[in-house]
């Protein structure tokens, strides 16, 4: 008997001694956002933003949009071909080496390794070369809703004194994720910022009609219904 209890002793103190260790690994799993991050590159004026490219599950479950900059002389190349995406209705976009988007989500400032692509870097976009960016001023960062909407809603953030980014705030399914380029007069959008919008071909001209440009960038494939 003696023998019985000092063997249920030692089993329960080894069971107890274990359990936190796992469901302390399991929350840091849980709250990890190291990984591989895409972003979509925007030519804003003079100013070359950056814009996370989402998804629903973590770790990717952010939209974030910074300013970015670097000493490299990569940066008016990146500009040029900024300007030659947008007059085609292409896409630049860039892929970090792996980090940590808990440093992006806490609004600081890194400096990362990138390669450029000439399209979307995960759908046959090609690479044109790698530099340095220095993330140097975050504009908008916000976690995904999975609520389901009441309406399409957006919301607007100053790039400059005369231009600001139209942001769709991607909810749950079918949803998108979309930037528009606005004129600001004194800093200040003088238009509504709302858009009836629907999950169609004609998505892309629906945006166009409502805020007078054609999106900077849309992705409605990542937010569709399977």
């Amino acid at each position: 008997m003696k023998y019985i209890l000092l063997f249920f002793i030692l089993f329960s103190s080894s069971a107890l001694a274990n359990t936190p260790q796992q469901n302390t690994h399991n929350t840091h799993k849980a709250h990890s956002y190291v990984g591989f991050h895409g972003m979509a590159l925007i030519l804003a004026g003079d100013k070359v933003l950056a814009s996370h490219m989402p998804l629903y599950a973590p770790p990717h479950d952010y939209q974030i949009v910074y300013e970015v900059t670097t000493d490299d002389t990569h940066f008016n190349t990146i500009k040029s071909v900024l300007k030659k995406a947008a007059n085609e209705q292409g896409q630049i976009t860039i892929l970090p080496t792996k980090f940590d988007l808990n440093l992006l989500i806490n609004k600081k400032t890194p400096t990362l390794n990138v390669t450029v692509f000439n399209g979307h870097f995960e759908r046959g976009g090609n690479a044109l070369f790698a530099t340095k960016l220095t993330f140097k001023k975050p504009l908008y960062v916000k976690k995904l809703a999975i609520t389901k909407p009441k309406k399409t809603e957006f919301d607007l953030i100053k790039v400059s004194a005369t231009q600001g980014l139209v942001i769709h705030k991607i909810q749950s399914k079918p949803s998108y994720d979309s930037i528009s380029l606005v004129p600001l007069r004194n800093g200040k959008y003088n238009a509504e910022l709302k858009c009836h919008t629907a999950i169609n071909t004609a998505l892309k001209s629906k945006l166009e009609a409502c805020f007078k440009n054609a999106p900077s960038y849309l992705e409605t494939r990542d937010f569709t219904v399977l």
